[in-house]
């Protein structure tokens, strides 16, 4: 009994696999006013009422391709910690990456900020998730937790980081434009001794 458990159990994983990277796909392409329940089905190659047993909706789906992202991002600064003399440097290595995905997927960034700045109850799990990104990936290149004020420092970044995220996808901004305003404020909130560390 306890096989076909697993075995029910490891269908619906591969199901919901299949859904997801048929959706991201889908997304990075066209962008997420493109993603259609009926259209991701036969894309994914599975029944309607299958992706709608894995997914009640589309903002679900764009919530675990948001969070996919953002675990496998930060995973893969801390596998390779951004390197530079000072600690302003490698700070500015981390968002130079970051805003880098944006200007190399734009779509598919533009989706996962219509979700992170979503007011739908659904999303606020993936958001609070997602706060979490940024800590995360500056941790690869400084201790978090040596920044003067690092809790109010964290915030601000993160929301000017979404601002520049949101510009720079949506073509409104160029790459060093945007790594110029982090830069600046990023310098300006841990200052300038701490910068030059």
């Amino acid at each position: 009994m306890r096989e076909l458990s697993a075995l029910a159990s490891d269908t619906k994983q591969k199901r919901k696999r299949k859904i997801l990277d048929a959706a991201k796909k889908l997304v990075s392409e066209q962008g997420a006013g493109s993603l259609n329940m009926k259209e991701l089905a036969r894309i994914a190659d599975v029944p309607r009422a299958s992706l709608y047993r894995s997914y009640a909706s589309k903002e679900h789906i764009i919530s675990d391709i948001t969070l996919e992202w953002g675990l496998s991002f930060a995973s893969r600064l801390q596998t390779s910690s951004p390197r530079g003399r000072t600690k302003g440097e490698r700070i500015k290595r981390v968002f130079k990456i970051i805003l880098q995905e944006a200007e190399d997927n734009p779509l598919l960034i533009g989706a996962v900020l219509g979700n992170i700045l979503s007011t739908d109850d659904s999303t606020r799990t993936m958001q609070i998730e997602f706060e979490r990104l940024l800590p995360a990936a500056l941790s690869s290149a400084v201790d978090c937790r040596s920044i003067p004020e690092s809790k109010k420092v964290m915030d601000v970044l993160l929301r000017l980081l979404l601002a520049n995220l949101e510009m720079l996808s949506s073509g409104r901004s160029s790459l060093k434009e945007a790594l110029s305003h982090m830069v600046f404020a990023a310098e300006k909130l841990t200052g300038e001794k701490y910068w030059n560390e």
